[in-house]
């Protein structure tokens, strides 16, 4: 049974050791992280702070060290779908626990993640995540100081704790996904030049078409930039060209819309006369017509990791979660090439 959240009046630490089942003391080592305290009491003492509401409020002679039950969260853009998922499957998580979320975007801009890693870091959040991103991790690791920080989606040297998809088996697993459809001339719509998902998924597509003896190089490749108007346009140039090809894997569902618009321009028909992937798995896909065949990303669960990841650093354990592996979702726009 569920412990209401208390309202007649302020929840103390000893409410909170009740409900956890710990001494109070412990749940003051909890709040001042002045010891180790094991995983599952932990997890036990942030669910009882969120079932009773209990506030910590801070007091003179207090070490440094004292928590201050938020957690900063660096983004490019809300608008980007891929980030609006991982959220998602954050405040999923945030549900469990009694920290909250601080949120700040950047607009791709590199100054201006740099302005907001250092507000974060100056209104003391306990941890911060940082999805995508330009900052070299040097940078982000000197700011951070000894303020645990955790990396998504993004390119790393291990000097920070990192969480990502296999892009480059999930690339490999699109192609592929083409090539036993009996497709030859494949070409692939890549992402933004220089972004290391992009270079993992362009790797992912040559290594599927090496493995082929089929062509790899850079004739079968679009610069599509991650975006729709961009992939359309690439598409109809390498139309007009005289290329010929009956497949193309696009490095995320929005250039694959894009590509599959510029077919559509030209009068050729999906998958009829070329069938189409994309990567990522938004949830338009499913609704698009025709309906994507795709690499489903686990974003959401993505996002639910990184919070438990994160809080197991801020309690100074060892964190150890396993990402789930993308996987292809075929829908409509592929199709074996007999059949188109």
């Amino acid at each position: 049974m569920s412990v209401q959240k208390m309202s007649a009046q302020k929840a103390t630490i000893y409410d909170v050791a009740k409900w956890a089942g710990v001494s109070a003391s412990t749940v003051s080592r909890y709040l001042n992280r002045t010891s180790f305290i094991a995983k599952d009491k932990v997890d036990a003492i942030e669910l009882a702070i969120f079932e009773t509401g209990f506030k910590h409020k801070s007091r003179k002679g207090e070490p440094d060290t004292k928590r201050n039950m938020t957690i900063g969260v660096i983004v490019p853009s809300f608008d980007a779908p891929y980030v609006s998922r991982i959220l998602l499957g954050m405040d999923e998580q945030m549900h469990k626990h009694s920290y909250d979320l601080i949120i700040e975007t950047t607009n791709w801009d590199i100054a201006r993640e740099r302005s907001e890693l250092n507000d974060l870091v100056s209104r003391q959040v306990d941890g911060v995540i940082i999805i995508g991103g330009e900052l070299v991790e040097s940078e982000i690791a000197q700011v951070t100081a000894d303020i645990p920080a955790l990396l998504m989606c993004r390119s790393g040297s291990g000097l920070l704790p990192m969480i990502n998809v296999d892009n480059e088996i999930g690339a490999y697993l699109a192609t592929n996904h083409l090539l036993q459809l009996g497709h030859s001339k494949i070409f692939h719509a890549m992402g933004a030049r220089g972004n290391i998902e992009t270079e993992q998924r362009l790797a992912g597509f040559k290594r599927a078409m090496t493995a082929a003896g089929l062509p790899s190089g850079e004739p079968t490749w679009i610069s599509a930039n991650f975006e729709p108007d961009e992939a359309c346009q690439r598409t109809i140039e390498k139309i007009e060209s005289g290329a010929e090809f009956t497949a193309v894997f696009a490095a995320n569902d929005l250039s694959a819309f894009g590509v599959i618009q510029a077919l559509h321009r030209k009068g050729l028909r999906v998958p009829e006369d070329v069938s189409v992937i994309g990567f990522d798995d938004l949830p338009i896909g499913d609704f698009y017509i025709p309906r994507l065949s795709t690499m489903r990303q686990p974003f959401a669960q993505m996002g639910e990791i990184a919070i438990r990841y994160l809080l197991d650093l801020i309690s100074g354990n060892r964190p150890d979660y396993d990402i789930p592996p993308v996987s292809i979702v075929v829908r409509d726009s592929t199709s074996s090439i007999a059949l188109s």
